[in-house]
């Protein structure tokens, strides 16, 4: 009888302990379904907020592009213009201006398509005085009215894209594919040309590809077929300076 009831009660022991058990076990796993939804609502949470500012960006981004075009067919200020340009682009504009000024034949072979077709471009404006400024000259032939971004952008352009501080805008035909590119800074949205021009030149730099050409080469190329109804001497001269 003794021996009965101690297996009796280390039975109930056991099986009290296991009851514990299963609790125990049962109350962590539904604090860690709580922790886990709570955690998937946090995630929410935040990927609303994403989504939200991602939204905003684009509106702005869309209402500065806007504006940028308005600004560029309406003939604004170079104050109103770099307004509207990274810092880098500033520097890229002084930079390329000083290679026109200077840089001889050999020294455009070490240019790439855009930039010499920019330098050559520049030399244009300066024997044919088209310059409506002293100042900012290379920023009024990049960004005036009829001047080279406002030409290459006259195709129609597809739907502004934003990605975290990138923004960029393609052509309706391949909207995937930009072709101008944004960035984000802190408050507003600026254009970066020396991102930008590259893109827009791609399509144009396979030609030198197939013919083996050099970037100089084909920007003369370039500007003769643009300009020949319009100037004459279209030719290597422009390879040189024009004694600034």
């Amino acid at each position: 009888m003794h021996i009965l009831k101690n297996t009796i009660v280390a039975a109930f022991t056991v099986a009290l302990a296991f009851g514990f058990t299963a609790c125990a076990g049962t109350a962590g796993q539904s604090g860690e379904g709580a922790k886990a939804k709570e955690s998937g609502a946090s995630a929410q949470v935040k990927n609303a907020q994403y989504e939200g500012q991602q939204q905003d960006k684009q509106t702005m981004l869309e209402t500065m592009f806007a504006g940028f075009l308005s600004a560029v067919r309406e003939g604004a200020s170079a104050e109103t213009l770099y307004g509207y340009l990274t810092d880098t682009s500033e520097y890229w504009l002084d930079t390329l201006e000083n290679h026109a000024r200077v840089y001889d034949s050999e020294a455009l072979d070490t240019c790439l398509f855009y930039e010499a077709y920019s330098i050559l471009l520049y030399r244009l404006y300066e024997r044919e005085h088209l310059w409506e400024s002293e100042e900012d000259r290379m920023l009024f032939m990049m960004l005036s009215k009829s001047g080279m971004l406002d030409r290459l952008t006259k195709l129609p352009l597809g739907p502004m894209k934003v990605k975290n501080d990138r923004g960029s805008v393609g052509l309706q035909k391949s909207p995937e594919v930009p072709i101008m590119i944004f960035e984000w800074d802190d408050q507003s949205w600026k254009l970066n040309l020396p991102e930008t021009i590259p893109l827009i030149t791609k399509g144009i730099e396979s030609i030198a590809v197939k013919k083996n050409w050099s970037g100089k080469k084909l920007a003369l190329y370039w500007i003769e077929k643009e300009y020949h109804m319009t100037y004459s001497r279209l030719d290597e001269s422009l390879f040189e300076p024009l004694g600034f």
